[in-house]
């Protein structure tokens, strides 16, 4: 006859041995295969995406490697999932410059995933109207971003300086480190601080740059991650320009995130952006869907079925 105490212990083996049936059946025999099949699929959609300076899609934008590979773990509590939410950031350029940054990421749920695509302009003058992919069949019409001169910033080395690029490159990390950054949770409404990573993940290409009718000469995008991973929230963008009073850095920041988002040089407040979804506010950042339950299975297909 079994005891109680044995009847308890079988009855806990069951349970765990259904949850892993169950966790199996929802997430793939293996999350390492899981997550380079995400991967896949992310560099997969961002190859179809498609950006250009003019309407007639003759300035067409490049799409670079992936700047950021990243995982987070924000999504865990405010929706509940099993696993942690990640992505990938990229960079598309015209003539050395960086013009948008983005991604492709995803949440998983119960079902599967939920897909999205995010962008955020970096200049002034972004591409013109696009209508991407999206079950939402959202239109995108950034007004373009503000570049404004970093106060009390030395003057930039001077490409006569044998070791230009590489100082210059000391100077932006050395200048990212005077901005600071915090969010508001969209769960407990608490402000938290956001981590500057401390290499730049782009830098713009100087010799492409100098063959440009462009006034930019060098630059960096840094981002700034959420606390619980490597989850991008917030661009930095430092550029040196060619002013009438000599070289000048100016930054942009920028967007990558439904939440509340503060940026501070020095401790002085110089962007606040409101929530995405309360208040699209500048509307260079936006966000639309691509799936809403999508299974690794499902990306599989697709990936065979359109190699690249």
């Amino acid at each position: 006859m079994m005891t109680q105490r044995a009847r308890l212990v079988v009855g806990s083996l069951a349970v765990l041995f259904s949850v892993m049936i169950l966790d199996s059946i929802t997430w793939g025999q293996s999350p390492k295969e899981d997550y380079e099949t995400l991967k896949q699929f992310y560099r997969h959609r961002a190859k179809e995406i498609g950006f250009a300076l003019d309407p007639n899609g003759k300035q067409r934008l490049k799409l670079e490697s992936p700047v950021l590979t990243w995982t987070g773990l924000d999504y865990q509590g405010y929706r509940n999932t099993e696993a942690p939410n990640s992505g990938d950031v990229y960079v598309w350029t015209y003539q050395g410059r960086a013009i948008v940054a983005g991604g492709v990421l995803s949440l998983p749920l119960p079902n599967g995933h939920e897909v999205y695509q995010e962008f955020q302009a970096l200049v002034e003058t972004p591409p013109q109207p696009i209508s991407s992919r999206s079950d939402w069949g959202v239109m995108w019409s950034p007004p373009g971003v503000e570049l404004r001169a970093i106060p009390g910033a030395p003057n930039p080395v001077a490409d006569s300086d044998t070791n230009a690029l590489r100082k210059r490159g000391l100077q932006m990390r050395g200048l990212a480190k005077q901005f600071t950054a915090q969010t508001r949770s969209a769960k407990t409404g608490e402000i938290h601080p956001l981590k500057l990573l401390p290499n730049a993940v782009f830098r713009l290409d100087s010799d492409a740059l100098k063959k440009s009718d462009s006034d930019v000469i060098d630059g960096a995008l840094f981002i700034f991650t959420n606390q619980l991973g490597t989850d991008p929230e917030l661009t930095l963008l430092i550029e040196c320009h060619q002013t009438s009073d000599g070289l000048r850095w100016k930054f942009a920041p920028g967007s990558l995130a439904f939440q509340e988002l503060w940026l501070k040089h020095r401790d002085r407040e110089v962007w606040h952006l409101p929530n995405f979804l309360n208040h699209p506010g500048e509307r260079n950042f936006v966000s639309t869907r691509l799936h809403q339950g999508i299974t690794t299975d499902q990306m599989k297909e697709i990936l065979d079925h359109d190699p690249e």
